[in-house]
């Protein structure tokens, strides 16, 4: 089905579905809204998951009970006019997530081996106090840089978040700093040497004034469901748009196509670079960049010929700057990306990138790598986005380095309907937070070296680990890691690599001393806590939130009133922080002399007059509560924002050493000659150029392929984001846990639809149903990433000498293998077996 006919569908079946908002022949068909009873209280709270939008939902309940949870309906449905922000499904679900039966009650204190999930209940009193004293005793025996708070990101709360834990931790003198996240670890650095940030896209408003729009990895409609979100802005644009001609590249046929695109190109996964390199070979081998981009090039690149480079290195020379004379050892004029590409100079042994070298490595055909560098080069406004998934592969730093080069190489960046490669910008109102008060440990590590940390934190450094802070290169961090506070986080073990190996470093307690974990659930990651901590729910909080990260193009803000009081014995994580700092002695410092009203009335004022608020909708109030009372305020920015736009077309500057955007990045090739790497481990290496590396565990893995075939791709799926949402019923039967497989992989296995398989690696074994479908690729296996870490209780040994893990965990099979540049997760770059269970 063409995708201009699939949006008049759409937009019909859109008009029948909502009888109301259509004309009708019958009044009979005609129905209203039921009207909720008088004594049910009507609040506004917000659904604070990591997907980027924090939508809004209203609450209602009776005599102290949630009854229902509907999507904002408040406002017009037409869009750009501050439409509704319907929740999609997991927010429709948070009643159900409220009254889950593994909601954590009441403190908890481990008395089994750590990761049993053995507890039994303590009080607030003696969990406050147990935590007081093990912080203080740990600090003054270890040191504070043995403390760390754990990457988590379950509930984006703006008042009662995991700040309060920095104060606590803070007041203790300190904690050791954390970098990076799991979702953009390598695109924030590929970008940041680049010359922009990773989400300094074009915003999607300027698609109307694009031609071609091709997404490599790019899915908004599964990540970003919000009807505020990405993906709703997106499907906006593309059908404003109706010339616009979409091409999608990707593993999966994700519901962002179903009849939304033009074409689909399936690629095998981490092989973006070499398919944008048999691109850039027949823009560049043709002639093309020499007659259209080549000024464009020189004026605002360095990198792309060896003349950029040696006039580069000359003015470095001669600028008399320390920090420019410092980049000139690694300026090498015979590494730039022409020469590369080409296969010529210094390259001539690696040989041409063409589109049949290219087509062997990445499985989409060499006619059709040509045809895709033909519809760019002849495209008049070409808008290019490098999804995130991109760059969660053992290459991901480079692939994500290489997919930007196609849009500089077109020449076109900085005009209409242009981008950059990046994500696309976002619009948002601000809030002001609580603040976390200041950390004196300047050191940091990547979030995702945790493990590391735990077992030789003493010698780890920025040379051999990327350690940031320290004193040099070679300076160590000092300490290993003794506590650990996992605040709505459940990347302990979950949504970390290698789950099966986490759990065995947690589970000795010589190591990590102590873990406190708080939540609202038992999820896996809180069985290895020595302390549980009950929070409140969304449900149960007054708090002030706005849009997010990834919103779309419309802010907003969300004034949350509890709808009902804290169940059992949960208490808000300001509450709690204040019963720790009142038995370390610092409950003053940590509350200011203010209580939770205080404290919310303050941060209310402070967002109430923040000139970036001023054209909400309605105009906030003059108190908190009357602003609880309206609930959600908005705010759509119809302003087209085209990425670059100050760099290319006025005054602007970029944050690279050259002032230029890197196609030959100083800063990576520094890293790259200075920082030490593993020669055992395929793939583990840094260079100051965009390059396809073949890695371990990827397509051209000959140590791996032949024991496991098949190449093993993570998603996101539209019943979780990331691991949350996944102990709701309701949504584990509208989105099924099953690992997706091409009918002709299924057919030589034998399998047939929902046939239980053991899928394994290296690592460990999953136990789950196989969904035979077109929508993968050929020698791929897709699954959605988040479900929960569930050894086998009966300890029923898998193929690969694991447990099975029956929650079907993909980190199971995953691997702790920190990247080269970012030290983040490759967890996209997977070999792997299956078979019948």
């Amino acid at each position: 089905m063409e995708r201009r006919s699939f949006l008049k569908i759409s937009a019909a079946l859109g008009c029948a579905a909502t009888v109301t908002g259509c004309n009708t022949s019958s009044k009979d068909a005609e129905s209203l809204p039921p009207k909720p009873p008088v004594d049910e209280a009507v609040t506004w709270s917000a659904c604070l998951v990591n997907c980027g939008s924090n939508c809004p939902v209203k609450v209602f309940s009776q005599d102290g009970v949630i009854t229902r949870v509907e999507a904002d309906n408040e406002t017009t449905d037409e869009y750009g006019v501050n439409h509704q922000i319907r929740a999609c499904a997991r927010g429709r679900s948070l009643r159900q997530r409220t009254y889950a039966p593994d909601r954590l009650k009441t403190p908890m204190k481990r008395v089994g081996k750590r990761g049993e999930g053995q507890f039994i209940p303590i009080s607030w009193d003696e969990a406050a106090s147990e935590i007081a004293s093990e912080l203080q005793r740990i600090a003054n025996q270890y040191g504070n840089k043995s403390i760390l708070k754990l990457y988590g990101t379950g509930a984006y709360y703006g008042f009662s978040s995991s700040s309060c834990f920095n104060r606590i931790l803070n007041l203790n003198g300190g904690f050791l700093n954390i970098y990076g996240n799991y979702s953009w670890a390598q695109q924030n650095e590929a970008a940041a040497a680049t010359g922009f940030g990773s989400t300094s896209g074009s915003n999607l408003l300027s698609l109307q004034d694009s031609d071609l729009f091709i997404g490599l990895g790019y899915n908004p409609s599964e990540m970003r469901q919000s009807g505020s979100g990405e993906g709703y802005d997106y499907l906006q644009a593309i059908k404003a748009n109706p010339s616009l001609e979409v091409i999608m590249i990707d593993p999966r046929y994700t519901d962002s196509m179903t009849g939304k695109e033009d074409t689909w190109y399936p690629i095998r996964p981490g092989t973006d670079a070499a398919l944008a390199e048999g691109i850039a070979h027949e823009m560049i081998s043709s002639g093309w960049v020499s007659t259209n981009s080549k000024s464009f090039l020189d004026k605002y690149c360095v990198g792309y010929d060896r003349e950029s480079l040696e006039t580069l290195k000359q003015e470095f020379e001669n600028s008399g700057d320390t920090e420019k004379l410092a980049y000139v050892p690694y300026i090498n004029p015979d590494e730039n990306y022409k020469d590369y590409i080409l296969g010529q100079g210094k390259f001539v042994d690696n040989g041409p990138r063409t589109p049949a070298w290219a087509a062997k490595i990445c499985g989409i055909s060499e006619a059709n790598i040509k045809v895709l560098a033909n519809k760019i080069m002849n495209a008049k406004a070409p808008f290019i986005i490098a999804g995130a998934g991109v760059n969660r592969h053992a290459n991901g730093e480079q692939a994500m380095r290489s997919c930007y080069m196609l849009s500089f190489l077109t020449g076109k960046v900085g005009q209409p309907g242009v981008s950059n490669g990046a994500l696309p910008g976002q619009r948002s109102l601000s809030r002001s937070g609580m603040s976390g008060l200041s950390n004196p440990i300047t050191e940091s590590i990547s979030f995702f070296t945790f493990p590391d940390a735990i077992e030789r934190g003493h010698e780890m450094t920025a040379r051999k680990d990327g350690i940031r802070g320290t004193e040099d290169l070679d300076t160590p961090l000092g300490a290993d890691l003794k506590a650990i506070f996992a605040i709505n986080s459940n990347a302990l073990v979950n949504q970390h690599s290698d789950s099966n190996g986490a759990a065995k470093i947690l589970e000795d307690d010589t190591k990590c001393e102590f873990i406190v974990a708080c939540d609202c659930w038992m999820t896996p990651s809180a069985k290895f806590a020595d302390i549980l901590l009950p929070d409140t729910s969304w449900l149960e909080s007054n708090d002030l939130v706005n849009d997010s990260y990834a919103s779309g193009i419309m802010g907003y803000l969300v004034a949350m009133k509890a709808a009902i009081d804290p169940l059992w014995e949960c208490k808000s994580m300001y509450d709690m922080c204040a019963l720790i700092a009142d038995k370390m002695g610092k409950l003053g410092e940590y509350t200011e002399g203010k209580d939770e009203a205080a404290w919310l009335a303050e941060l209310y004022e402070n967002t109430r007059t923040n000139p970036n608020n001023a054209n909400a909708e309605p105009t906030l109030p003059a108190t908190y509560e009357e602003a609880q009372a309206q609930g959600v305020f908005r705010a759509f920015n119809g302003t087209k924002v085209v990425a670059l736009d100050s760099y290319i077309n006025s005054s602007g500057t970029v944050n690279t050493p050259s002032g230029k955007i890197e196609l030959f990045s100083l800063q990576m090739a520094q890293k790259g000659a200075e920082w030490t790497f593993n020669e055992e481990v395929k793939g583990d290496y840094i260079s100051g150029l965009p390059m396809y590396q073949a890695t371990w565990e990827g397509y051209d893995d000959e140590e791996t392929s032949e024991d496991y075939p098949f190449q093993l791709v993570g998603y996101h799926t539209k019943g979780r984001t990331h691991s949350s949402y996944h102990n709701v019923p309701w949504l584990r039967e509208a989105v099924e846990d099953a690992v997706w497989m091409n009918p002709l992989d299924a057919n030589s296995k034998g399998f047939t639809q929902g046939t239980k398989v053991h899928v394994w690696s290296k690592r460990g074994t999953i136990e789950l149903p196989v969904r035979v479908t077109p929508r993968v690729a050929p020698g791929v296996l897709a699954l959605g990433q988040g479900a929960w870490y569930q050894p086998d209780p009966s300890g029923r040994m898998g193929p690969s000498g694991h447990i099975v893990d029956i929650g079907g965990c993909i980190n199971t099979l995953t691997r702790y293998q920190p990247s080269p540049l970012a030290k983040g997760n490759p967890q996209h770059t997977n070999r792997v077996q299956i078979a019948l269970a």
